[in-house]
């Protein structure tokens, strides 16, 4: 460099960048804790200082509560999802095969993971939070593994409404929980997963249970030695 070439100083970072930093810092430290700590563990002061903040009240101020908090964790990965579930409905919404439907709001959950790079902590921390009884209907508003209605799908039985329920609360938790085992062996090993592999294993896997055939339960039959012993 010519010495009378001008050196240029770094630009400034205004206050509102600061603050978006610390920001995402919190989330992004609290999301780490929750997934390998569990929510209860975790307490606001425990998130603040993990990331190295001097300030307690940091979170409050740039978040809010920890209702507050999960939902932001949860917005920051179910826009993208939503976003890319909503593309994929769209392009396959007049396929007769249930396999493409289950595939558009399996992929965009997958694919996401796959770009969170490993160590990642969104699968574990979802997973956590679907087992809390106070925060787990967070999940269900934040666009994550929402089971879309197959009614309209050729290929999948008609069931009794709550049979219907059961089969897609069964289909989140077998996505939600899969993932979260898959992401939990990744950090450990140090070996990235298979998210391709993991995601065209759930889509088979989902697609079965959706088009599985309803075999009606005789209510009048005495019940087996095993339903008899069953707790």
């Amino acid at each position: 460099m010519s010495k009378n070439s001008p050196v240029s100083s770094p630009q400034p970072v205004s206050r509102k960048e600061q603050g978006e930093a610390t920001r995402q810092l919190l989330l992004t430290t609290a999301e780490q804790l929750f997934a390998e700590q569990g929510m209860a563990q975790v307490s606001m002061r425990h998130i603040v200082e993990a990331a190295g903040i001097g300030n307690n009240s940091a979170l409050k101020y740039h978040i809010g509560n920890r209702v507050d908090l999960v939902r932001a964790i949860i917005r920051k990965h179910g826009e993208p999802i939503a976003a890319r579930t909503r593309q994929l409905s769209e392009q396959v919404r007049d396929s007769d095969d249930p396999r493409d439907h289950v595939a558009s709001f399996i992929r965009p959950h997958i694919e996401h993971l796959a770009e969170l790079g490993n160590p990642s902590w969104q699968a574990r921390f979802i997973a956590q939070v679907d087992v809390d009884p106070v925060l787990r209907d967070e999940i269900l508003t934040g666009a994550l593994v929402q089971v879309p209605r197959y009614d309209t799908w050729s290929g999948v039985p008609e069931l009794p409404p709550a049979e219907e329920a059961l089969r897609r609360r069964a289909i989140r938790m077998v996505v939600l929980h899969t993932c979260a085992a898959e992401e939990r062996l990744a950090a450990r090993t140090g070996v990235p997963a298979d998210w391709p592999m993991v995601g065209e294993a759930l889509i088979d896997a989902v697609t079965g249970m959706l088009t599985a055939p309803r075999h009606p339960r005789n209510d009048h039959s005495e019940p087996t030695a095993n339903e008899g012993n069953s707790p």
